[in-house]
């Protein structure tokens, strides 16, 4: 049974679930180099079905990461205007079909919705389900983790009217417990902070959990009139500092500014404030979800946590709640922003509505594009680029990395999510912080105080980071032992902390052997890992992008399949 998850909003995307396995998964940015692309995902489509084999007319079903009967449950027909194109007949009749529904209708949810095109010559029906946006996120994590049973949150900006689920996930059904309606909204919240700070919002908020570190959170106090959770489970956001709830451009309003300030403007010089502000709206986010977190475990008993969402992308964020609730451990979906919901869509049909049992746990996020040594080879001498063929491509990596060189790690399957996790890498010796200068100033051209990830061997972690459990999907904050900080200063955040990735033989061999063949060298098992790509780009995805980006930045080497290419 093959199903199409599709998300048409910021991070468009498309994802292929064969008998509740996922086949294929990508976002469409990688293809159309658009960085958080709101096109429909066409070419992610195209990639999915192609990559099975399968045509569009062979789907059992497509699940769409959005329920817009949800929008239809307040209509009063009495005030509908006339229609302006017979397609809308695909509303107006549910519209005023809803609307005859006994008279406390209005009390009666639209939990999805199911729609069918019977298509001439086509042996099978076009059947799309649409499935509430919250439930996408719950789905993309609950149904892939390795929890027999498990309490879920979800926290992003908003669905179609919530902001946050909390609910409790057994077996092969996802049951609701409590939704937190926008505007009541942390992921909003965030975001407008983020603006505040003169970056972009839903865009830049990766940016703000770096900067907190570099500040203290004076300003605690004063947000915590504004964002309110005292009572466990609540959340209410005092509406009159912000307007993101008016979709108006600035998401702040003048009381905001009368409150901490002038905002910053692109570009200006980061004054303390700013960074204070910053701290102070990360520690806000983490005890608002440790709030949100404990309720959930008193309500549902559960060991284990699951964790989706735009919100869940904060690393720092999901080990405070790891550390300060009694949840053994936690698995938070790499693709958790939006891009998942096209996954968690497919799954949501499969097991919750069509009854399907679980027997598929993601332990990768390889799900994209991989090209063969044939077509790379291919690419290159197109181009007339030299290049050499070692051995051992993992461990002439880790000899340029031994080098002090920074290369471009492109290998196997592309990453579903945000985080580059050894297949589309850039890769840097984390024992100098020459590495982080010469990647700030010279490849990503990004600010300095953002840091960079460490990727280290599994079963050597534990030597130099304290944390719970594993971080295959780097979306776990860990900090870095005191002795051992000294020995990797490049991937030592401010505060001591790392974003960790731990990295396991089975489930990436040539990225595991590179890391092994570098400790060999420097007796240090840890190597620097950021996204492949230049500033304000997309990750590549395509041996022509990698190409692009090693020859119009200051890489040093690209390792591309079997290839390596120096300059």
């Amino acid at each position: 049974m093959y199903i199409l998850g599709v998300n048409y909003s910021i991070d468009a995307a498309a994802a292929l679930i064969r008998d509740g396995a996922i086949t294929a998964a990508v976002t469409d940015e990688r293809f159309t180099r658009k960085k958080h692309s709101r096109d429909f995902p066409v070419d992610s489509i195209n990639y999915c079905l192609q990559n099975s084999q399968i045509s569009l007319a062979e789907l059992d079903a497509i699940a769409f990461f959005w329920n817009p009967g949800i929008h239809l449950e307040s209509f009063n027909p009495r005030r509908s205007s006339r229609y302006r194109h017979h397609s809308e007949y695909l509303w107006i009749l549910p519209n005023y079909l809803l609307a005859q529904y006994p008279a406390d209708w209005h009390r009666l949810k639209v939990e999805h919705i199911e729609q069918s095109f019977i298509l001439e010559g086509v042996k099978k029906p076009l059947k799309i389900y649409y499935v509430t946006h919250h439930l996408a996120h719950a789905a993309s994590a609950f149904f892939v983790s390795p929890f027999e049973e498990s309490a879920i949150l979800t926290v992003d900006g908003y669905g179609e009217k919530s902001a946050a689920l909390l609910a409790r996930g057994a077996g092969n059904q996802i049951h609701r417990l409590q939704e937190i309606d926008f505007p009541h909204s942390l992921g909003a919240f965030y975001a407008a902070v983020t603006q505040y700070l003169g970056y972009t919002a839903n865009f830049d908020e990766g940016i703000i959990m770096g900067l907190a570190a570099f500040g203290e959170p004076r300003f605690y106090d004063d947000l915590k009139e504004i964002v309110k959770f005292a009572e466990p489970g609540k959340l209410e956001i005092d509406l009159s500092y912000f307007s993101f709830h008016l979709e108006r451009p600035r998401r702040y309003s003048e009381k905001f500014l009368e409150k901490f300030g002038r905002d910053r403007k692109p570009g200006e010089l980061l004054e303390q404030r700013h960074r204070d502000l910053a701290a102070s709206a990360q520690k806000i986010l983490e005890d608002a979800l440790i709030n949100l977190a404990r309720h959930l475990k008193k309500s549902t008993g559960q060991k284990h946590l699951c964790l989706a969402g735009g919100v869940a992308l904060n690393c720092v964020a999901n080990s405070k709640i790891l550390e300060a609730t009694d949840f053994q451990d936690a698995f938070i979906q790499p693709a958790a922003g939006d891009n998942g919901t096209s996954l968690g869509s497919a799954l949501y049909v499969y097991h919750q509505l069509m009854d399907q049992p679980r027997d598929f746990v993601m332990n990768v996020d390889y799900c994209g594009p991989e090209f063969t040594d044939e077509e790379i080879g291919k690419e290159l001498r197109r181009n007339g680029i030299t290049y050499e063929t070692p051995a051992d491509i993992s461990r002439a990596g880790a000899a340029l990395l031994h080098q002090g060189k920074i290369i471009g790690w492109f290998q196997g399957r592309m990453e579903f999510g945000p985080r580059a996790l050894g297949n589309r890498s850039i890769l840097a010796d984390p024992r100098t912080e020459k590495s982080r200068e010469r990647l700030n100033e010279q490849i990503k051209i990004r600010e300095s105080f953002r840091p960079y990830a460490p990727s280290v061997l599994r079963e050597a972690c534990g030597q130099y980071f304290e944390g719970r459990g594993d971080s295959p999907f780097m979306l776990k904050n860990f900090l870095v032992r005191p002795e051992k900080r000294a020995l990797i200063p490049a991937v030592v955040h401010v505060d001591g902390s790392a974003r960790v990735q731990t990295v396991e033989r089975k489930q990436n061999p040539a990225f595991w052997m590179l890391i092994k063949e570098f400790e060999n060298l420097s007796g240090i098992p840890v190597v620097l890992n950021t996204s492949f790509n230049g500033k304000g780009e997309a990750m590549v995805g395509t041996v022509k992008d990698a190409l692009q980006c090693f020859y119009s930045t200051g890489l040093d080497a690209l390792a591309i399949g079997s290839y390596l290419i120096r300059k």
